[in-house]
């Protein structure tokens, strides 16, 4: 019988989970110059272990995960993965990479460092004390807001506003869509948060600094008190705040002059967690003004793995709707 072994960490940061992969991936599936280019290879040759390690029966249907890759250009790099696919760029999960690889002496001890993601290069620091990392926040790519999509749910007119924070949301006030925020009341939100991303997709938004055609890939419903439930994937709640949900917030925040620079913001997630964060500077390109938002939270490591794949085990990875 033939085995093949992955060794993992795995962390939650406020409650989300990141899967960390520290071994057995084959040096040939992440080739590439960049990160970016990196994670292409990995889907396009070894998609089979973001399978195995993410859905049943070794992961679940909420479940995320990291890989740490090497790179030039920065103190490390890093791509995200979830049941469904991956994302460009993460702050739940690039705040539990952090933390981990510090904590198990894979990274050093040091209050800066640069990250480079399939989104780009995100500076990070970290508070550690005794070994222990204690926070850590990250200044993420540039973020702004799209445009604003009308569209229609329920026979209700909704107010989609589109906005790129490393990835694309669309946010949206969780009354218009008739559901509440409340922990115990989250996974409501999935079908309607999904429904509303077909229908905001379909309307083909366009990025205002790119100009290219948007695709949304989470929704982010918010409520009074800055509270936010985010929806992903096919799916997947984040029990967190969500790292660059909370960016996306900061962003329209500032955008509709409600937050000033350097003025902190506390978003709580569906479970009670909390993230903070700030916008540190903004710039206009193409017209279109682009904020620095930093956020910070806490991760904590919940366990080592040893998963196998053997060549007897036919059932395979897979989900359950």
């Amino acid at each position: 019988m033939e085995r093949t072994e992955f060794i993992t960490v795995d962390t939650h940061t406020g409650g989300e989970p990141t899967r960390i992969v520290l071994d057995g991936v084959e040096a040939d599936t992440l080739s590439g110059e960049t990160v970016r280019e990196k994670r292409d290879r990995f889907a396009a040759t070894a998609d089979n272990i973001r399978k195995l390690l993410m859905q049943e029966p070794r992961g679940h249907a909420d479940m995320f995960g990291a890989v740490p890759v090497p790179t030039d250009r920065a103190d490390l790099g890093v791509f995200f993965m979830d049941t469904d696919g991956y994302l460009d760029m993460c702050g739940h999960g690039l705040i539990g990479v952090v933390t981990a690889l510090i904590e198990q002496g894979e990274l050093p001890e040091t209050p800066e460092l640069t990250v480079e993601t399939p989104a780009g290069l995100v500076d990070v620091t970290v508070e550690i004390a005794d070994g222990v990392v204690r926070r850590v926040a990250f200044e993420n790519v540039d973020s702004y807001v799209c445009e604003t999509v009308p569209v229609e749910q329920d026979g209700n007119p909704v107010e989609a506003r589109i906005v790129y924070s490393g990835n694309y949301f669309a946010v949206v006030d969780a009354d218009s869509l008739g559901v509440t925020l409340d922990g115990e009341y989250a996974t409501q939100c999935i079908e309607p948060a999904l429904e509303l991303r077909r229908a905001v997709n379909d309307a083909t938004p366009e990025d205002p600094v790119t100009g290219a055609r948007v695709a949304v890939s989470a929704v982010e419903l918010t409520a009074s008190g800055d509270r936010s439930c985010v929806v992903f994937a096919d799916g997947s709640v984040d029990r967190s705040p969500c790292g660059t949900g909370t960016c996306a917030r900061l962003t329209l925040h500032h955008a509709d002059g409600g937050l000033a620079i350097g003025e902190r913001v506390e978003v709580t997630g569906p479970v009670g967690s909390t993230f903070e964060g700030y916008i540190s500077d903004t710039s206009v390109v193409n017209g279109v003004t682009v904020t620095s938002p930093v956020v910070s939270g806490t991760a904590h490591i919940t366990g080592e793995h040893t998963f196998y794949r053997t060549d007897d085990d036919t059932l395979g990875s897979f989900t359950l709707a």
